[in-house]
């Protein structure tokens, strides 16, 4: 029995020894593949020829009047459509300036683009409205980081109105959201350049109001508050 069951495993050795062995060698015939792990698939190679096209290219130049996905016929993102928080910037751009990025060189950069700051309120509520839209599942509506997935068991979620977040310049807030964190996935592809900043705005409200206090706050205001009690 013992002399059997080595001559198996001997025998079973040598076969697996022998189609390891195989792979990748040249064969003058098609070989049996017993799993090919998507190794040879019906599809083109970027930079490869076709001999299927006149022009011997699989690459295929766009059809006349194709448009990006979510790009209008007016030269402008659907995302930013009727939104004026922008002239002439803005939407998915991609250059390596302070407003696309939220670097200066090496470091993280501060404060709100100008041609964005001078929005005031307008910002704020645009700020609001993404940020209820894709960042309050997660962060919650007050960013307390208690948002509607903690219940379903991610209970990894920063509060954005922590004194480490308070500290951090605009910039370094403004790179997870176009790149995303740890657990947090990038929204650049879906958030355009003009509201992340917008976001980034209304973050900073969200951590004034967490430690703003009734003094704080004008005299007019005070009152309305003390009589609603």
């Amino acid at each position: 029995m013992l002399k059997a069951s080595f001559g198996a495993l001997i025998i079973l050795a040598v076969v697996g020894i022998g189609f390891a062995g195989f792979r990748g060698d040249k064969m003058g015939h098609t070989p049996v593949e017993w799993f090919n792990d998507m190794a040879h698939q019906p599809k083109y190679e970027p930079q490869h020829r076709s001999d299927f096209f006149n022009d011997s290219r699989a690459a295929r130049l766009p059809v006349a009047g194709t448009v990006p996905v979510g790009f209008n016929l007016k030269g402008r993102y659907f995302q930013t459509e009727g939104n004026n928080l922008v002239n002439g910037m803005g939407g998915f751009s991609n250059q390596p300036d302070y407003y696309n990025t939220g670097r200066m060189g090496d470091v993280y950069g501060d404060g709100i683009p100008d041609a964005l700051a001078a929005r005031g309120v307008e910002l704020l509520v645009r700020g609001q409205q993404r940020y209820d839209i894709y960042c309050g599942i997660c962060h919650g509506a007050a960013g307390q980081g208690n948002g509607v997935v903690k219940s379903f068991g991610l209970a990894t979620v920063r509060p954005l109105v922590d004194d480490l977040l308070r500290a951090q310049p605009d910039g370094q807030i403004y790179h997870p959201i176009a790149h995303g964190k740890n657990t947090m996935g990038a929204y650049g592809p879906v958030i355009a350049v003009e509201d992340r900043w917008a976001i980034v705005a209304y973050v900073r409200a969200l951590q004034t109001a967490a430690s703003a206090k009734l003094a704080d706050l004008p005299e007019a205001e005070q009152k309305k508050l003390q009589e609603q009690k």
